[in-house]
């Protein structure tokens, strides 16, 4: 949309606007208006571009108060806008009360310069970087206090240049109004006391740091918005939550009921006539139970063997009865003794992580009646509250979307009729510029200057057109010079012979053949392979690399180089082909097996010939570009809680090691070091944490393990299920456009038959 010459709508904030807004707001508080109804234009919110309708940003307006544009808040709100050199809108609150000082004082204007000012924001971004490279550092290096003191320093002056720029407290735009400064402030705060008291702190109070990560957040509007919408649909799954532990506690007292004290049952040995004495001595022990020689063991495995006492429960083997002694399994972590451990096995049965193990023991321990109650907990939480789950979290999606939607389709109209309003005034501006540089040149007669005009205005389209070509026009003069071969009559006949070949559907249906069986050749390679399985496949590649080189030496004859590479399909084929070529001629060098992976790019070809196919692809790609900011926030948390995790249990790994390895090793999974730490968070994501959580709570205690990884679950959880329901959404939408314009395409060539397809020749 083009903008108008001069700007349209925007007016400096002086004291005489200031103090009309007050008198409007006042008389609308004390009278009954329409303007109630009003809401905030999404296309005006903070940190979004001012649209161009509202004309062009003099320079003189540039990091200058102005009149709020949005009639929401210019009606209703005692507010202003700045906008930067990049149109990016930010609001402030002119009231002065509270420490604020006024919009026209001198020191708030030159904070809110700074505040606005692009650098600024990315000055601030870089060194939230640097201290998040700096916090997944395990060996700090000596300069580390100047580098804490610096970035200490950096972020409290970014809170003073918010506090003078924003005031503390005047409205929802002042400092204390936006949440994540309350964060960055109290982070802030905290750290100054724990660096500079002479208090010695907890250790785990000053992982408090780590929450420094979550400052890039707000430092993008993206991720900001991203996190307002995800907070929306988590109070709509309120309901659903409260329901899910309702059912859990229910099922946690039944478990209690059926099974408390059961998984302590353990196949022990029977003595013998002359063991009853020192057996009698021993057992008077009170930690004879953890005694272990004496339960009996399966091959391999760490714990004693469960058993029951009914006859569908576990049977000990001969010279062993079941008795009640001992820890419960996994480390005495898997039991229903209580109500909180019976609460955390049906969290562990619902979350369907490591569920057949929990599932033997009881049936080893109670009996097999008890399949029943297992198969009702993982009907009723692992498919229909998950069902309940995402059909409500599908409706707040639903919702915002429609909210968006319905504030557009009201503010669009406006948005348009504007736009054209000024995209006329512009060329009837250019028409009478021309026709008056036109009369200035030649004063001929009235039609002339006419047929003139119409020239001057074709040739000013034709230099528009040129000025949108991505490459200079001498390219094009060399590509049309260079790429287009008409050198002959005999050449243009052989060029018409070969394009009547290429293009025919027979032609398309040996390719599409000739890729299916490529594809058949590379799945059947193995390891290992035959020499005659080998030479083969190997003349088979040989075979089909002639082949797609063929196609592609043809359809540049037949299509000239210049037409040829104009096709982005062409240029995938050319990628294919050089590739083949390539491989051919280093297939003797070693270290060059590694090119062999990109045969599998061949496939693709077949999207060429699959319009489905191409659809799809595109609406995938279209849909990862609108996740980017659901695939950064999930990155964002999942280094939080990696850098979160190391500063929090990474000293417990290292002293505590022993608790969990008998060679006092540490484990495979750990969060001693960053590296580890941010797989094991992966890992949690993935669905398999109850092992580590074992761990975690032998090294670290449970009253920090659980919540950490109660956190990870449940978060990266909602972040997943929100990214897959946008995903499904957005491929809804993409493809569905697609499909509309394939439809209206089809609609448009009825009646004619395309040059080449195999559809046809079916």
């Amino acid at each position: 949309m083009l903008a108008s010459p001069e700007p349209k709508g925007l007016v400096p904030f002086t004291k005489e606007s200031f103090e009309l807004i007050k008198q409007h707001i006042a008389k609308t508080h004390n009278e009954d208006h329409e303007e109630e109804d009003l809401k905030p234009t999404p296309d005006l919110e903070v940190g979004k571009k001012l649209p161009f309708i509202y004309g062009n940003l003099s320079q003189g307006m540039v990091s200058e108060p102005l009149e709020d544009v949005d009639p929401y808040y210019y009606k209703k709100k005692n507010t202003f806008i700045v906008l930067n050199k990049n149109r990016t809108i930010f609001r402030f609150n002119a009231a002065s009360i509270l420490c604020t000082l006024s919009p026209f004082n001198c020191i708030r204007r030159t904070t809110i310069k700074v505040l606005v000012h692009p650098f600024f924001q990315l000055f601030i971004l870089i060194s939230v970087l640097i201290d998040c490279v700096f916090m997944s550092l395990t060996n700090l290096p000596k300069w580390r206090p100047v580098l804490e003191n610096t970035l200490l320093g950096i972020y409290t002056f970014e809170i003073l240049v918010k506090l003078f720029a924003r005031g503390v407290w005047a409205g929802s735009f002042s400092f204390l109004g936006d949440p994540w400064n309350w964060l960055d402030f109290s982070v802030t705060v905290f750290e100054v006391i724990i660096r500079y008291s002479p208090l010695d702190f907890i250790p785990t109070l000053q992982t408090a740091r780590t929450l420094r990560i979550l400052k890039i957040i707000p430092l993008n509007q993206g991720l900001k918005s991203l996190v307002g919408v995800l907070i929306h649909c988590l109070k709509q799954l309120i309901g659903v939550i409260i329901l899910t532990l309702f059912f859990l506690s229910i099922f946690s007292l039944i478990g209690m009921g059926l099974f408390m004290g059961n998984l302590k049952h353990k196949c022990f040995r029977w003595p013998q006539e002359n063991e009853n004495e020192t057996l009698h001595n021993r057992t008077g022990n009170p930690y004879y139970i953890r005694e272990t020689e004496n339960f009996y063991y399966l091959e391999g495995e760490r714990y004693a063997l469960l058993c029951g006492n009914r006859t569908d429960a576990g049977q000990c083997p001969e010279g062993y009865v079941c008795v009640k002694a001992g820890i419960n399994p996994d480390q005495g972590f898997t039991n229903f003794d209580s109500f909180g451990w019976a609460l955390f096995a049906l969290f562990r049965l619902m979350a369907q992580d490591y569920p057949e193990v929990l599932y033997h023991q009881i049936l080893y321990a109670s009996g097999k009646v008890y399949m029943i109650f297992f198969v009702v907990v993982s009907f009723l939480f692992s498919f229909y509250m998950a069902s309940l789950f995402l059909g409500i979290l599908a409706m707040a999606y639903e919702e915002e979307k429609q909210r968006v939607g319905e504030i557009s389709k009201k503010i669009e109209p406006k948005f348009q009729q504007t736009g054209k309003e000024l995209q006329e005034g512009n060329e009837t501006d250019e028409a009478k510029t021309i026709q008056i540089e036109m009369k200035k040149r030649s004063p001929i007669s009235t039609d002339t200057s006419l047929d003139v005009l119409e020239d001057a205005t074709l040739r000013h389209k034709e230099e528009l057109e040129k000025s949108k070509k991505i490459c200079p026009l001498y390219w094009y003069k060399f590509a049309k010079t260079f790429l287009i071969w008409n050198c002959s009559p005999c050449w243009l006949k052989l060029k018409e012979f070969v394009h009547r070949i290429i293009m025919a559907p027979f032609t398309d249906l040996f390719l599409i053949i000739c890729i299916i069986l490529n594809v058949c050749f590379l799945t059947l390679e193995h390891y290992p392979m035959s020499k005659q399985t080998n030479t083969l496949l190997n003349i088979g590649n040989l075979v089909f690399i002639g082949i797609f080189t063929a196609e592609m030496i043809f359809k540049i004859i037949a299509m000239h180089p210049y037409g040829y590479f104009q096709v982005g399909w062409n240029i995938f084929d050319s990628m294919i082909v050089f590739h083949g070529l390539i491989e051919l001629c280093l297939a003797n060098v070693a270290g060059m097996a590694l090119l062999r992976l990109f045969r599998m790019l061949r496939i693709f070809k077949l999207g060429k010939y699959w319009p489905t196919f191409q659809i799809l692809m595109w609406s995938l790609s279209n849909s990862w570009v609108a996740l980017k900011d659901l695939v950064l926030l999930l990155f964002t948390f999942i280094f939080f809680s990696a850098a979160f995790g190391m500063k929090l249990f990474g000293k417990n790994y290292e002293e505590f090691v022993c608790h969990i390895d008998k060679d006092c090793q540490l484990p495979r999974w750990h969060m001693h070091d960053f590296f580890h730490s941010f797989l094991n968070v992966f890992r949690i994501l993935c669905g398999e944490w109850v092992e580590t959580l074992w761990d975690c709570m032998e090294v670290a205690g449970q009253s920090w393990c659980i919540p950490f990884y109660l956190m990870v679950i449940l978060i990266g959880n909602l972040l997943g299920l929100g990214g897959l329901r946008k995903l499904t959404i957005t491929v809804e939408e993409e493809a569905g456009m697609s499909f509309t314009l394939q439809q209206q395409g089809e609609v448009q060539s009825e009646g004619t038959l395309p040059v080449s397809g195999i559809g046809e020749l079916i």
